[in-house]
């Protein structure tokens, strides 16, 4: 109610100030205020597995509505990425911003509800199959070898090659060779430690001495390689957000406390650490209260959320240049394909958002984000901001789902994970995102599968039939119960 009350009375104050700027700002920005309430109010669902929905929400408000109000009132006549303001074209990008946002409602809730039925069923199948024995607990998923395997790689591949990214902290390019190092083996340790404290959690298993040692270990590990000197705070979030909601499981499932860590973390938490991640001499010098405080006064003012200004400038290039009909989302897929094997390949959104402002505009760089429903837009139009916000809609209920599996070690981390990643992948550059997303989750497999080395041959699936096979044959006998068995085996 009291978000709801803000964004209320946000709107209100921007419409009375941009009143005389024209219609085309009051009657575009209700538009985009209607749509973020009517996610607000049904597009987060309780009883979720994941807070993907929650993060979803967060950034549409604070991205597409409330930070491009800020920056309009501030500054009437230019945007932050130094794209001129037009009153028509501002109608237009709130009205596909706005859609987006109700194409993601409208396929979201029916699709997460449905998937919710289904899960609440299968678990009530279950509990009834395994309700005759206590020995239908799930057994560890991972083995002492795995264990002292995973920890062993981690030690030396951080001892190896965790001095690059300190020694690589001026480089704005994302080399291959970049890209394989900082999120695929220097992720390991963070993968490695989601994994493993889910799986301790999970199984309730008893902190003992070699198991405190190893969280230790890995926590120092993840220390060194995920922090302010190493990452940005797109790469900080989902690493330590993740592991809050991994660690504080049972405390975290309400739908109200996840939305104030979340807006807590990402609406004050997120820009303070801009004076750490992007000035790294305060980090080592200590920061001061006065940066801070700065920091967030000028945040919402600026190029950290550019992603309404840069889907304005999307609609510009759109007009000129034409839709891509669907070139650029191939090569987001294909980021993996060298520029010197597909010479046509394009780059991705962000630097030619970049591009095209410092030709025709005022930009000088070209390290810009691209939201997500600038992509569609430029993928597809405005058909494409349609599917792009459906397609976001199944990735989220997807993740949830991916929470409830058993059937592996590696599920419920990855959802945890991927929920808090898509907070990056919303604001852009696609490439990017899916470049990093994916070493990531090539992370999370070999950790997985160096975790479960040693493990029993007998699957999952199989256990499982065992022990319902075994709860069959001991109700097949007449009368004995599992109280009279315990006293024939004594006898």
């Amino acid at each position: 109610m009291a978000l709801a009350a803000l964004i209320i009375i946000t709107e209100v104050v921007f419409v009375y100030l941009m009143a005389s700027a024209g219609i085309e700002y009051v009657l575009s920005s209700m538009a985009v205020t209607l749509a973020v309430l009517l996610q607000l109010r049904f597009g987060m669902l309780r009883d979720t597995a994941t807070p993907a929905d929650i993060v979803t929400f967060i950034f549409c408000w604070l991205f597409l509505d409330l930070s491009p109000k800020i920056q309009l009132l501030s500054a009437p006549g230019a945007l932050v990425n130094t794209s001129n303001v037009l009153p028509g074209r501002v109608l237009f990008t709130n009205l596909i911003c706005a859609l987006f946002i109700v194409s993601y409602i409208l396929v979201y809730v029916p699709l997460q509800k449905r998937s919710t039925a289904k899960a609440a069923s299968a678990a009530e199948a279950a509990n009834a199959a395994n309700e005759s024995d206590p020995e239908a607990a799930m057994p560890p998923r991972f083995t002492p070898l795995g264990i002292c395997l995973m920890v062993a790689i981690c030690v030396v591949v951080t001892a190896a090659l965790g001095r690059t990214p300190y020694q690589n902290q001026e480089a704005t390019a994302v080399t291959p060779a970049m890209l394989v190092i900082k999120k695929f083996l220097l992720f390991l340790p963070s993968a490695t430690l989601l994994i493993y404290l889910h799986e301790m959690k999970r199984t309730r298993q008893k902190w003992v001495f070699t198991s405190v040692c190893v969280l230790t270990v890995l926590v120092m590990l993840v220390a060194i390689t995920e922090n302010p000197l190493t990452e940005k705070r797109s790469g900080l979030g989902p690493v330590y957000l993740s592991l809050i909601f991994v660690a504080f499981e049972s405390q975290l499932r309400s739908l109200n406390r996840r939305l104030q860590l979340l807006v807590a973390s990402m609406a004050l938490i997120f820009p303070a650490i801009t004076v750490l991640t992007h000035s790294h001499r305060q980090f080592l010098h200590g920061v001061k209260l006065d940066a801070v405080i700065e920091t967030l006064k000028d945040h919402y003012f600026s190029i950290n959320y550019d992603a309404w200004a840069n889907t304005y400038t999307i609609v510009e290039m759109v007009s000129k240049q034409g839709i891509s009909w669907g070139h650029q989302l191939l090569g987001d897929l294909l980021f993996f394909v060298p520029s010197a094997v597909w010479h046509g390949k394009p780059v991705a959104t962000g630097i030619a958002i970049g591009n095209y402002l410092i030709m025709h505009h005022s930009g000088w760089f070209t390290n810009l984000s691209a939201p997500l429903v600038a992509e569609g837009y430029m993928d597809f139009g405005a058909a494409g901001v349609i599917l792009y916000g459906a397609g976001l809609a199944m990735i989220v209920v997807w993740l949830n789902r991916l929470a409830k599996g058993d059937g592996n070690l590696v599920s419920f981390p990855v959802a945890m994970y991927g929920a808090v990643f898509l907070m990056f992948t919303l604001r852009g550059s696609l490439m990017i995102c899916v470049a990093y997303g994916t070493g990531a989750l090539l992370s999370f497999l070999a950790a997985s599968a160096g975790l479960s080395i040693g493990r029993r041959p007998i699957g999952q699936r199989y256990y499982r039939e065992a022990v319902q096979a075994r709860s069959a044959e001991r109700e097949s006998l007449p009368g004995v119960g599992l109280a009279s068995l315990h006293h024939q085996s004594r006898g």
